[in-house]
């Protein structure tokens, strides 16, 4: 028996390192990679490279032609833990005063954008006669924070797994777009690392692809970006009751269970936790448990965390997922997506600095 739980514990202890030195090779060569492809020519500076994007890139070419080997694929189930990770460590960059005016900016305009498009996309698809778990699924994860949105949505609206492949495939194929297009049109507008951070924080459906945006841009960008990003998960357990609430209305089957569920019970389940640890170093920070040496150090632990997760993420990307979207999927997503960010882009233009 004791030899039976030796062996168990030691095959989860090594199956997932061939995973782990994958994606950290993948991390270290997009570092190494990055800034000798943007010295080569001006235009590839033009491109707005960054270490973030290249890894997300690599790991989608290792994931499309090649391929991944089941051996490696327990150690790239890490991805939202170490994007949490660097989010939780991203709070060594601010004290609870700018905290509190950024973070205020951001609850108010994450709070209109993110109700009102989660609305305007439950109303589309009724009007294209989807079914109400697709069309819940569709309003997450384009309004909130992409696949974990969708992923958090499903059993409350009693998804089919259908459903959430083909929003998973539609958040993909904008998020991959936005990650170049967005820093272009940064440049573009002259946006300041605030205006940017928020109008990624806004526009951007997928957590992942708001940082790795933001952080193209530049660093302080990424971290506006993260609060911005923080905003729209702290939503999360809100929306996933609205859109709950919406479909019962429509699914006998979705009512019953709702009705047997306590209200408090699906926010506190859908709350993310990760968001206090991100509080908690904020409070360090501003109370000076943090020197400028071990700031500097979080800093660089937080950069790692983002481009391993990032890595990660690349290195599950399949392109034949987002083709399971079709057409209409890429339209309605396209369309919505579009939209919001070109309202992003104007607010941000007129209301912040």
């Amino acid at each position: 028996m004791n030899q039976r739980l030796e062996t168990s514990f030691t095959q989860k202890i090594l199956s997932p390192l061939p995973g782990i030195l994958l994606l950290t090779s993948v991390a270290v060569f997009s570092w190494f990679i990055t800034p000798r492809l943007i010295a080569l020519h001006p235009f590839m500076k033009s491109l707005n490279l960054s270490d973030f994007i290249i890894a997300i890139i690599l790991g989608m070419v290792l994931c499309n032609t090649v391929g991944i080997h089941p051996v490696f694929k327990e150690g790239l189930k890490f991805s939202t833990t170490l994007t949490k990770t660097g989010i939780v460590v991203m709070g060594c960059k601010y004290s609870f005063a700018g905290l509190v005016k950024t973070g205020s900016e951001a609850i108010i305009i994450i709070s209109i954008f993110l109700f009102s498009s989660a609305l305007i996309l439950m109303w589309l698809s009724r009007r294209l006669s989807m079914s109400p778990s697709l069309g819940a699924c569709l309003a997450a994860g384009l309004s909130i924070c992409g696949v974990s949105a969708c992923v958090a949505i499903a059993p409350a609206v009693r998804a089919k797994n259908e459903d959430i492949a083909y929003t998973i495939a539609v958040v993909l194929m904008f998020g991959l777009l936005a990650l170049f297009v967005f820093p272009f049109i940064g440049r573009w507008f002259d946006l300041s690392a605030n205006q940017f951070g928020a109008f990624a924080g806004v526009g951007i459906v997928n957590s992942a692809q708001v940082l790795a945006a933001g952080f193209a841009f530049s660093n302080d960008a990424g971290v506006v970006a993260g609060v911005y990003n923080i905003g729209r998960v702290i939503c999360l357990p809100l929306v996933v009751l609205m859109l709950a609430i919406m479909v019962a209305a429509e699914d006998a089957k979705v009512q019953s269970q709702l009705a047997s569920t306590s209200k408090m019970r699906i926010i506190m389940d859908k709350f993310p936790v990760f968001v206090l640890g991100f509080l908690a170093v904020v409070l360090l920070n501003t109370f000076g448990f943090l020197s400028k040496a071990e700031a500097a150090m979080a800093g660089n632990f937080m950069n790692w965390c983002f481009l391993l997760g990032f890595s990660s993420i690349g290195l599950t990307t399949h392109l034949s997922d987002i083709k399971a979207a079709g057409f209409s999927g890429a339209l309605i997503g396209f369309c919505v997506a579009s939209v919001k960010a070109a309202l992003a882009l104007i607010v941000v233009l007129c209301f912040l600095r």
